[in-house]
């Protein structure tokens, strides 16, 4: 029985359409209205790791959990700035799944050249909030009755991560695919890796 976490492929779609489909369907946590077709997950796969992670926690073959990133906004002077967003398979919740991924993930993006990663946490949702502040996030903001899901008006928090210090004229951040097979990338996952408890051990309580 082995476990590592590794770059999505589109081979992963439907296992990440299993997942994230119960979030959109009949959860108010995607504010996507219908739960998106394999067809649609590997065209995002395949546009999001042109240039940012988009992380599988792979446990025996079976993918337990993913998270990627994604441009925080269009304009220029955001190049720095990430939006992050990390989802679990009910199976494999309370064995550090998330954090794993959060970790290798941040290693990966500060290697890129990114500072800062952003959040958005539908409200109520006190499992999601644990783990982002657990992380290192802090609450920057809320946006009042911003989606409207389910017959209901929902708030979102807006969490910030600094993942490293701020300095002057920084490069432009490079393709996650630079780091492939590289010193970084192994040590982004060993780091990671160190947060999870595999199937085959007992979930904490």
């Amino acid at each position: 029985m082995t476990h590592t976490i590794r770059l999505a492929l589109e081979d992963d779609a439907a296992a990440v359409a299993g997942i994230y489909g119960p979030f959109c369907e009949s959860t108010a946590v995607s504010f996507e209205y219908a739960a998106p077709s394999m067809e649609e997950i590997a065209n995002r796969i395949r546009t999001v790791t042109a240039q940012f992670p988009w992380l599988v926690l792979d446990d025996s073959g079976v993918v337990a959990a993913y998270a990627y990133a994604t441009g925080h906004r269009e304009r220029a002077a955001y190049g720095w700035s990430v939006d992050v967003a990390v989802y679990v398979s009910p199976v494999h919740r309370r064995r550090g799944a998330g954090r794993a991924l959060y970790t290798t993930m941040f290693h990966l993006l500060r290697l890129q050249g990114y500072f800062k990663a952003y959040a958005g946490i539908t409200l109520p949702n006190n499992g999601s909030i644990g783990l982002h502040e657990a992380v290192g996030f802090t609450l920057v903001g809320v946006y009042r009755g911003v989606g409207y899901k389910h017959g209901v008006w929902h708030d979102v928090a807006w969490y910030q991560i600094a993942l490293k210090s701020e300095r002057l004229n920084p490069d432009p951040p490079v393709p996650v695919s630079a780091l492939a097979e590289s010193p970084g990338w192994a040590e982004a996952v060993s780091q990671g890796l160190g947060h999870y408890r595999p199937a085959t051990a007992s979930p904490s309580e």
